[in-house]
C-alpha cells in the first residue's frame, strides 16, 4: 500500500470522528511526492478539536503503516492543532482548526485587518490555501462555503495591501547606510525585507493573493500590471547584491523598480 492509499484511509477514518465536518489537502493532489522533500497537508474543519487520545486511537488504526507519528507539533494558532505521520519517507500533517475560528480569520483577512507578516506567515497565504483547496469530504458545504467566500475578496483589500506594502519597500535609511558602506550581508537583510513587500505590493496590483515565493516568475509572467521586465530587473538586482562594486548598482535599480510599482499602482487606482 503506497503513501497515497494510506493517505486516503487515514483520510476516511479522520472523518468518522464526530466533530470533524470536512478534509482538504493543499497544494497540487497530483505533484510527485520525493520522500523526504515532500509532505502533504491535511486541514481539517470541526465543532470542536478532538483530544490528543481521540486523535492517537484514529492513528493507531494505521500502526505499522507509518515510521514514525508525532503529536502538538502544532498547538493552535496559525496552523491549528497539527500532528505528523511519516509514512514512507513522506510526512502527512493533519491540522484541526474549528470551523468558528478558520472563518472569522478568513472574514477578518479579507478586510484588510491581517497585513503584516507574522513570522513566515502570509496572511493572504492562507486565502490562497483555500481558495485552491482540494476537498476531500466535506459535510454540507462547509469547505465549499469557505472556498466561495475567498474567491470573492473585495476589491479594497487588494488596495490596502498595496498601499501598506509599497510604502514599505524601500527603507532609506538602512538603503543608504548600505551605499555608503557597501556592506553586502547587512544589504542582503535589508533587500530581504525590500523584496517582500514589493512583491506582496505587486501580487496586490494583480488582485492575486500572495501565497509564497514560489512560482514567481510563472506568477509575474501572466500579471497584465507590472513594471517592464519586471522579472529579468529583480533578477538582475539579485546578481549585482553579491559583491560590494555593484551593490550600489542593484540599490539604484531597486528604487527604480519600487516607484515605477508605485507610480503603476496609482495609474490603475485612477483609471
Amino acid at each position: 500500500m503506497n503513501v497515497l492509499q494510506i493517505k486516503d484511509n487515514l483520510v476516511c477514518e479522520i472523518s468518522k470522528c464526530n466533530n470533524v465536518l470536512g478534509i482538504a489537502q493543499t497544494g497540487d493532489i497530483n505533484a510527485k511526492l520525493v520522500p523526504g522533500q515532500s509532505d502533504i497537508d491535511l486541514f481539517v474543519l470541526c465543532e470542536n478539536i478532538p483530544d490528543r487520545k481521540e486523535r492517537e486511537q484514529i492513528y493507531s488504526v494505521f500502526a505499522g503503516q507509518y515510521s514514525e507519528c508525532t503529536m502538538n507539533v502544532c498547538n493552535g494558532g496559525m496552523w491549528g492543532y497539527g500532528d505528523i505521520l511519516e509514512i514512507d519517507g513522506i510526512e502527512v500533517m493533519p491540522m484541526y482548526f474549528t470551523v468558528q475560528e478558520m472563518t472569522a480569520y478568513l472574514e477578518e483577512t479579507l478586510q484588510g485587518k491581517h497585513l503584516e507578516k507574522m513570522g513566515g506567515f502570509y496572511p493572504t497565504g492562507r486565502l490562497s490555501s483555500v481558495e485552491t483547496i482540494n476537498i476531500l469530504y466535506e459535510e454540507g458545504s462547509v469547505w465549499s462555503d469557505l472556498k466561495a467566500m475567498v474567491k470573492r475578496p473585495p476589491a479594497e483589500l487588494f488596495h490596502k495591501l498595496f498601499q501598506y506594502h509599497i510604502s514599505r519597500v524601500l527603507n532609506e535609511e538602512d538603503l543608504g547606510r548600505v551605499v555608503l558602506r557597501k556592506e553586502v550581508l547587512f544589504y542582503h537583510q535589508v533587500l530581504e525585507d525590500s523584496l517582500d513587500h514589493l512583491l506582496q505590493a505587486l501580487y496586490a496590483l494583480n488582485h492575486t493573493y500572495f501565497p509564497s515565493r514560489k512560482r514567481i516568475e510563472e506568477y509575474i509572467m501572466r500579471f497584465e500590471i507590472k513594471p517592464d521586465n519586471c522579472y529579468e530587473r529583480l533578477s538582475r538586482i539579485l546578481k549585482s547584491a553579491v559583491s560590494d562594486e555593484t551593490i550600489e548598482e542593484s540599490v539604484r535599480d531597486l528604487k527604480i523598480l519600487a516607484r515605477e510599482l508605485e507610480m503603476a499602482g496609482n495609474m490603475n487606482r485612477r483609471g
